[in-house]
């Protein structure tokens, strides 16, 4: 674990938590030299080993750092994945608290993690990364290269700078170009709506403006077409179309979890069908006015608030969001365990026919159970703030 070099950079102070488990005295040392190290290169880092004893108890000192901390690195070993996982053999229940913490600020962001990374001694120990941490980045900083990068990410260092944004080039529209030459070019942009007629011959190119009808081409050459949009319409309004596209694109992927193959054929037939443009293809829809775009995007959001990804996102943002069964037991497994109870204990009977009238947790609607958890997190709330 060297020193990074390199010239002034962040000088905001990066309070950063170390969150580890006691596993043997060598290992502790091993967390402890870590943590020496990022002092010494300007981290403000901190662990328990550097307090004796906090004045408001440990649990409140854990729950502090955690939550006014920039980030967390979770030295990930055997111990703290076995505590973490609440295994009833493993003494250590700052662990288990830190890790329930840690799982719900995860989970309350919809997955969403800058704050929480998993740190490594040495490869072994990838398999001791907690589940919920799994799918974010890990460092093992007994490797040089890989402590740097850590260091790196800490301080806003990237090690690959991205460019500035340049000017976008401008280039000019075709109209038709065509391997052959003119010998009567028409204006059909000032003539009457009426088909075009144009003879050509040779090897040089005919541009046609705004063609109100049919445009036909006959001949031995090899011809290219691109078709402008009407100014005023969807597909003349980059941002617009954009916008469209987009959500159709957010639609399909949700869609194609349920239907594979078919979804997009399934959803733009759908929307053809609403649309009434069942004999066409759906990409008419950027010859319209600018005016109906408002119609149709509002169309595509009502439908993806009824695919179960739309629907998590607007419980989320109203906070009726309830759990998934599977996460409230192991939450109330774990608030259990804060208080050194279990689910079988009477107390836990009593208060769950008191407030629920079931003797059982199995016996709890999706809702009721929610509303148990959030009892458990508000006694233990008041048992830290006693």
């Amino acid at each position: 674990m060297n020193a990074l070099p390199g010239g002034d950079v962040e000088t905001d102070t990066i309070k950063t938590f170390i969150s580890y488990s006691h596993d043997t005295e060598d290992h502790k040392r091993l967390v402890l030299s870590f943590a020496n190290q990022l002092r010494k290169q300007g981290i403000d880092c901190n662990l328990d080993q550097y307090v004796e004893s906090p004045e408001l108890g440990w649990i409140k000192w854990m729950e502090d750092e955690l939550e006014s901390s920039r980030y967390v690195l979770i030295i990930c070993s055997e111990g703290y994945h076995e505590k973490w996982n609440n295994n009833e053999s493993c003494s250590g229940r700052g662990v288990k608290w830190e890790g329930a913490i840690i799982s719900e600020e995860i989970y309350e962001q919809a997955g969403r993690n800058n704050k929480f990374i998993p740190v490594i001694l040495g490869d072994s120990n990838i398999r001791f990364i907690p589940k919920v941490l799994r799918k974010y980045t890990h460092y093992d900083v007994l490797s040089d290269d890989r402590y740097n990068k850590l260091y790196r990410r800490l301080t806003q260092q990237p090690s690959i700078a991205k460019p500035k944004l340049g000017k976008v080039i401008p280039f000019p529209a075709e109209r038709v170009s065509a391997g052959f030459k003119a010998q009567t070019i028409l204006h059909p942009e000032t003539s009457p709506k009426s088909n075009v007629k144009q003879t050509s011959k040779g090897n040089n190119n005919v541009q046609v403006g705004i063609v109100a009808g049919d445009f036909n081409i006959k001949g031995a050459c090899n011809v290219k077409v691109e078709r402008l949009p009407v100014i005023g319409t969807i597909g003349a309004n980059p941002l617009l179309k954009q916008a469209i596209v987009e959500r159709f694109n957010k639609l399909g992927e949700e869609r194609e979890k349920r239907h594979a193959k078919n979804a997009y054929t399934v959803m733009y037939n759908k929307f053809k069908t609403d649309f009434e443009i069942k004999n066409n293809k759906w990409t008419v829809i950027w010859d319209w006015p600018e005016s109906t775009a408002n119609v149709i995007i509002e169309y595509l959001d009502s439908k993806f608030k009824n695919t179960i990804a739309g629907r998590i996102t607007g419980a989320i943002e109203t906070g009726t969001l309830v759990p998934s069964k599977g996460h409230l037991y192991a939450r109330e497994k774990q608030l259990l365990l804060q208080i050194g109870l279990d689910i079988s204990h009477p107390t836990v009977k009593e208060s769950l026919e008191r407030y629920f009238g079931v003797n059982s947790h199995t016996k709890l609607s999706r809702m009721q159970h929610w509303q148990w958890n959030l009892y458990l997190e508000r006694y233990i709330e008041n048992l830290i703030n006693e």
